[in-house]
């Protein structure tokens, strides 16, 4: 595949603003926001819906691995998370949320596209919804597929926070990537130039040495990213949101009941997998 698995993984807020175009996808009225999406093929086939991870637009799941799947057989929906991209953001301190919450804005999407049952693909953050989905609304999903998610967000959440609670089993996030964030969080980039170059050298951390870094390719998705970006401000709402959700993401992984494939890449920079330490 050409595209690597980290070429998912979070995305860091940015500061560009810039007027929305919906030519690319539409706007749903749906658990009473406005979600923006965009699907693939034919709405006969088996629908399939992408969940990405936090921080995150719907673009980030790549228009040619869209239609890839749609080559396959599937009706492919992607798209954007509230507070991100063209879909509606909120004042976190007013309008507090949680993710299933988010989970509720995917199932309200299924509904106004008349998708009674969807296979469910979950990235990062994007997993735990994709799980809440199938524990509260079980009847909307044929199979689960989590990709570099956990069942505990504490590790990495907290550890931006510069906080390492001694009983957490899990590992935090690498150095180089936590080194980045800190940084990020502390002084985010302000011009449109060092938004983009700030965004490119992250990817590079996150696309790991297995795989080469496509450079051009990761400048065209995020500049466009950066086009879409309407609140700033708000996009570092899901972090908040992920804080509010601890135990339910902890708990929710031993009542999920569909076919579940995970799949986790073993240079994951913000899920380490423990095996791999020990090697």
């Amino acid at each position: 595949m050409r595209y690597p698995l980290a070429f998912m993984l979070y995305l860091a807020a940015s500061i560009f603003l810039h007027v929305p175009s919906f030519a690319s996808g539409q706007i749903a009225k749906a658990n009473g926001i406005d979600i923006w999406y965009e699907s693939f093929g034919e709405k006969k086939d088996r629908a399939l819906l992408l969940i990405m991870g936090g921080l995150c637009q719907g673009i980030l799941w790549p228009t040619e691995f869209c239609e890839q799947l749609a080559k396959k057989g599937f009706y492919v929906i992607r798209y954007d998370h509230r507070d991100s991209g063209w879909s509606t953001c909120f004042d976190f301190s007013k309008q507090p949320y949680t993710l299933l919450d988010m989970a509720g804005d995917a199932v309200g999407l299924l509904d106004v596209l008349e998708v009674d049952k969807a296979h469910v693909c979950g990235f990062s953050m994007g997993g735990p919804i994709a799980e809440l989905i199938s524990v509260h609304y079980p009847s909307r999903i044929e199979t689960l597929t989590l990709i570099a998610a956990s069942c505990d967000l504490r590790p990495s959440s907290l550890a931006y926070d510069e906080l390492y609670p001694a009983d957490l089993t899990l590992s935090p996030p690498k150095e180089i990537y936590l080194d980045w964030m800190h940084k990020f969080l502390k002084n985010p980039p302000h011009t449109k130039e060092e938004q983009l170059e700030e965004r490119i050298a992250c990817w590079s951390i996150l696309n790991g040495n297995s795989v080469s870094f496509e450079e051009a390719l990761y400048r065209q998705i995020h500049q466009k990213f950066l086009e879409r970006l309407r609140h700033p401000e708000s996009l570092t709402n899901h972090l908040l949101a992920i804080k509010n959700s601890f135990r339910m993401i902890q708990s929710v992984p031993r009542q999920v009941k569909v076919p579940t494939l995970i799949i986790h890449g073993s240079e994951d920079p913000i899920f380490p997998p423990p095996i791999m330490e020990k090697l």
